[in-house]
């Protein structure tokens, strides 16, 4: 009887272990490495990736791994799975070394060293990913010709940190508590910094011994420390049209010399706007919006740089100039003088804007209005002004002859309103001055005669003229 419950028991336990195993997922180990081979192969196999053409390598689950990537010209898609690294791992979690057009799209990456990491590669592109709590999230080195583009990138040391790398396009991120945002260093030449959101960091972005760097368009906003920081010899740099809003400094200058700084909105830093550090020189800003700093600029020591671009560019728009504009052209009657050795000679009577028309043409304008819905359809520019009710607003604008070229017709709200054709509208460029009453108002300029009527104009014209002759005739 003994023998028949022991047999049973047994019996009972082995079935419900198969029970068991039939309901048990496959784990794969922490810090496992999955290599995709120059070959195309997958080593080892039956990990969740899997690729039917040795191009596109798709990700069926979750992955607690690294991933390798030893071959070029093809895609890795997570398709929104997740490649962990089950935080703190020492390892990268895509590394790619020595490869080049490879595409890494739609994964989320946590946990790592790196994140994403880039060793002499060119050519790739990181797009559409999100990339979290790495030690680091992208790094690039002596790398070049890459594009990281469309990523939300948070809570590393540095969102993007490129060494020795050049001709690299970083653009349309969303960069959030970070370290740094975007960190250029050692000789990274010729980037293109685009368009990002660069949000609640400690420094927005970095520029620390790189030169010829292009940073424009982007949303340098709340960070802790510095919004834009050029220190130990940064050189040739172009930083234009950012908005640089709610940082400790706004854009930091340490030992950089020849640097541009155009377009940005530096706006409620609550300490310097731009600040230069000692023995620089030589720096040139204009078209900067600086608005509710506790000091829009200051120098270390004494040196000198460059604040405006001339008559009729102009310089920047500060918050606190207290002058006068008689003329009327947008620009002050009267010098900005930051320091004894630094003036903005030809300071903003309003915000400088600049809006992208077409892909070759771009209209800027000065105004003391917010301006909003900016289009151009093809025919008309027109665009949206808000202000204070009850007060009067005016908006210089700036149109290239190759978009519009006739004369012109100014309504707000519908209301055809008188402009001035300023002295300085040359061949290329025609230059409108106009003003209206505060509150929010639609603004249309449409050209007198629009030039794609003309042509046709023209032939209707010619036939009926030679429909009359041909009718006299007979």
């Amino acid at each position: 009887m003994k023998r028949i419950v022991l047999t049973l028991t047994l019996m009972i336990v082995f079935i419900g272990m198969l029970g068991i195993s039939t309901n048990v997922h496959k784990v794969e180990a922490p810090h496992l490495i999955i290599f995709i081979r120059a070959d195309g192969s997958i080593d080892p196999s039956g990990v969740n990736i899997t690729s039917s053409d040795n191009v596109t390598y798709t990700f069926t689950d979750d992955i607690n791994a690294s991933i390798v990537v030893q071959r070029s010209n093809i895609t890795i898609d997570g398709i929104g799975h997740t490649l962990d690294g089950l935080s703190g791992a020492i390892l990268e979690g895509l590394n790619l070394t020595g490869v080049s057009n490879v595409t890494i799209k739609n994964v989320n990456v946590v946990g790592f060293g790196y994140g994403i990491y880039l060793q002499s590669s060119t050519l790739n592109i990181i797009s559409g990913n999100n990339i979290t709590f790495n030690e680091g999230n992208i790094y690039l080195g002596n790398s070049s010709d890459n594009m990281i583009t469309g990523n939300t990138i948070t809570d590393g040391a540095e969102a993007v940190q490129l060494y020795a790398s050049s001709n690299n396009t970083i653009s349309d991120n969303s960069m959030m508590h970070n370290n740094r945002g975007v960190w250029l260093r050692s000789g990274s030449t010729e980037n293109m910094i685009h368009g990002n959101n660069i949000t609640d960091n400690s420094e927005g972005i970095s520029v620390d011994n790189s030169s010829n760097n292009t940073i424009v368009e982007n949303n340098i906003t709340g960070n802790n420390d510095v919004g834009i920081w050029l220190l130990s010899n940064s050189r040739y740099n172009t930083v234009t049209r950012n908005n640089i809003d709610n940082n400790y400094d706004g854009i930091k200058v340490q030992m950089s010399n020849y640097n541009t700084v155009v377009g940005n909105n530096i706006t409620r830093n609550s300490d310097y706007g731009v600040f230069l550090f000692a023995y620089i020189y030589d720096n040139t800003f204009y078209h900067n919006n600086f608005l509710g700093n506790t000091y829009h600029a200051g120098t270390y020591i004494p040196s000198v740089h460059i604040w405006d671009n001339g008559y009729p560019s102009g310089g920047n728009y500060w918050s606190n100039y207290t002058g006068v504009d008689l003329d009327p052209d947008g620009i002050g009657d009267t010098e900005h003088v930051i320091n004894e050795n630094n003036t903005d000679n030809y300071p903003l009577m309003g915000m400088f804007s600049d809006f992208k028309a077409t892909s070759e043409h771009h209209v800027q304008t000065i105004s003391n209005s917010s301006i909003s819905d900016f289009q151009f359809n093809g025919t008309a520019i027109s665009f949206n002004v808000t202000g204070i009710d009850d007060t009067t607003g005016f908006c210089r604008i700036c149109i290239p002859t190759a978009l519009m070229s006739a004369t012109y017709k100014t309504f707000v709200n519908g209301t055809e309103v008188s402009h001035t054709l300023l002295p300085f509208s040359n061949s290329t460029h025609n230059y409108l001055y106009f003003t209206y009453e505060h509150s929010t108002q639609e603004v249309v300029i449409i050209p007198e005669f629009p030039s794609f009527l003309i042509l046709p104009l023209f032939m209707i014209v010619t036939l009926l003229a030679v429909i009359v002759y041909r009718r006299k005739q007979s």
